[in-house]
């Protein structure tokens, strides 16, 4: 377990919680280690993989407690590798998917993908070590509908937050809850529940909002569309101070750094993903807003510095 330090905007109070840590092969685009500019990733970045921590922000807003992104749900703490076989329908059609038709590219990212490992479900005894328990929360805020974002909304067939209203974007529901959507690949890879299976626990309480929406005092749900149908990031407000939690807009620092970078690849339209970013590197142009998402190294919330030549990134706290 690892308690992180909570995060004050005005009046309120933002918990970071960890749930796991997913490792992929280091992607091309970060900057070299004996690069001044690698200081900000030397933390998740060792022997060629990228190490991307899991997890959601815990939100307390007057007398909401809001769940910002749910993590990749129940685990035991231990790494799960693929084990991959090339000949999978699954994996043919992800390389398919990805623009991938010469047998060697497909090959290649497919011996990628199998060096690739993840490990899941601290995120709820990381709620109950700052004093929570899963009837406090009063409502879950979901980024999008990825496995590793809506993993706790429920468990044993049971709603994990019994108090709790479950939301998203329209679009993304409508995307993931359609009887014809396949997310085998995330079984394969990284063992998931189907969205379907996940969610359908909640489904009596679970209310889309359409595009942005304001659903909880000082937390503005902003469709930021891209990553998935229906992504969206959080402006959390409280007074003169401005916080955004960023989904899956942004995996890492580097994507803000340098626009020409996408680590993780996988957006449903990278075009319109690129577009989000660039508004997101717009909204904090002033250096003063904090930001952080579900897959920045234990969460932490930095700055965008921009300068004359280059934009350049802070970590606000570091433990």
């Amino acid at each position: 377990m690892s308690v992180l330090p909570c995060v004050g905007i005005g009046d309120i109070r933002i918990w970071p919680l960890l749930d796991g840590r997913m490792t992929v092969d280091e992607p091309p685009g970060f900057p070299a280690a004996d690069d001044p500019e690698y200081a900000v990733h030397a933390e998740y970045i060792h022997d060629g993989k990228w190490h991307i921590d899991i997890g959601g922000f815990l939100v307390q807003s007057g007398d909401r407690l809001v769940l910002v992104d749910a993590g990749t749900g129940p685990g035991d703490g231990e790494v799960f590798a693929p084990n991959l076989d090339d000949s999978r329908a699954e994996l043919v059609h992800w390389a398919a998917a990805n623009g991938m038709t010469d047998p060697e590219q497909v090959l290649t990212a497919l011996q990628s993908l199998a060096r690739t490992d993840i490990r899941t479900g601290s995120l709820a005894a990381n709620l109950g070590q700052i004093g929570f328990r899963p009837e406090d929360v009063t409502d879950v805020l979901l980024s999008h509908l990825h496995f590793d974002h809506i993993g706790w909304v429920s468990m044993d067939g049971k709603p994990f937050f019994p108090n709790a209203v479950i939301r998203c974007e329209r679009h993304d529901a409508e995307h993931f809850l359609a009887p014809e959507h396949d997310d085998t690949f995330y079984r394969v890879m990284w063992n998931a529940m189907p969205t379907s299976e996940r969610m359908a626990p909640i489904l009596d309480r679970f209310e889309p909002w359409d595009e942005d929406a304001l659903i909880v005092p000082g937390i503005e749900c902003c469709f930021g569309p891209g990553h998935t149908p229906g992504s969206s990031f959080f402006s959390i407000t409280s007074g003169s101070e401005q916080a955004l939690i960023l989904g899956d807009a942004v995996h890492c620092p580097q994507e803000l750094m340098d626009p020409d970078f996408n680590g993780t690849g996988g957006d449903f339209d990278p075009e319109q993903s690129e577009a989000t970013r660039d508004r997101i590197r717009r909204d904090a142009a002033d250096q003063q807003v904090l930001l952080s998402a579900p897959h920045f190294p234990r969460l932490q919330f930095g700055r965008l510095h921009v300068g004359e030549r280059a934009r350049r990134w802070h970590f606000r706290w570091q433990s």
